[in-house]
């Protein structure tokens, strides 16, 4: 075994326990959530130890570092774009991607149902909300996010299935306090539950079991699976 495989070995076995102690505590089932591995900043080399790993889900923020982890992972490797979405980029995210977790403007919906139609093709789509109102962050203010769903439930080629968001950082850019990231999670999981959206995709390496605590469907995780 290679020292990157030992690596993600070893640190995905510990953060697995760390999610089903969150789980147990919370009183949830660990094989609900999903592990997204964020290679954004990886070689391809971890590719293969995920997959053994049964981590599938891999996450990636900038298109040309997809295509080039796309053009030589197995097939069953499934790809999830997690970053800030640029609109001329999205008809070359969607041949590679089971899923984007970061849609939220307008024309931005737009163009990704004129792109899976094109390509004959569905895509998942999470809208990203802004919870905390964080003005570093993309995002749909929550009084807007009824009509920018009702959008995106209308466009032909997306499905619909969650909404995202990322936890406040502070003013110095540190991390929020743990009360400051709860409440962030868990108005992203009134907002799903008012608008019949049962999949959560927030709680990063920093975060992650406060997002469990708070009912996270979708963990997008790189750092604690890779140092």
């Amino acid at each position: 075994m290679s020292v990157v495989a030992d690596r993600i070995r070893v640190n995905l076995a510990h953060v697995r326990q760390r999610i089903s102690d969150a789980c147990r505590i919370h009183g949830r089932e660990a094989h609900a959530i999903r592990l997204i591995a964020v290679t954004k900043e990886q070689t391809s080399e971890v590719i293969a130890p995920l997959l053994s790993a049964d981590v599938g889900d891999l996450g990636e923020n900038r298109i040309e570092h997809l295509e080039a982890m796309r053009g030589v992972a197995p097939p069953n490797a499934r790809f999830h774009f997690i970053g800030r979405v640029q609109g001329r980029q999205l008809a070359k995210i969607t041949p590679h991607c089971v899923a984007i977790h970061s849609l939220c403007e307008v024309d931005h919906i737009e163009r990704l149902g004129r792109a899976c139609v094109a390509q004959a093709r569905r895509i998942a789509v999470f809208l990203q909300v802004n919870v905390a109102d964080d003005t570093a962050k993309a995002g749909i203010a929550p009084v807007d996010l009824p009509a920018r769903l009702d959008q995106a439930r209308a466009t032909v080629g997306l499905d619909v299935v969650g909404l995202m968001t990322m936890a406040p950082l502070t003013p110095e850019g540190g991390q929020a306090s743990a009360d400051t990231v709860r409440r962030c999670f868990a108005g992203l999981r009134e907002l799903g539950a008012r608008h019949g959206l049962p999949r959560l995709s927030m709680g990063m390496s920093e975060d992650y079991e406060l997002a469990v605590a708070e009912g996270a469907t979708d963990l997008r995780i790189g750092s604690r699976l890779f140092r």
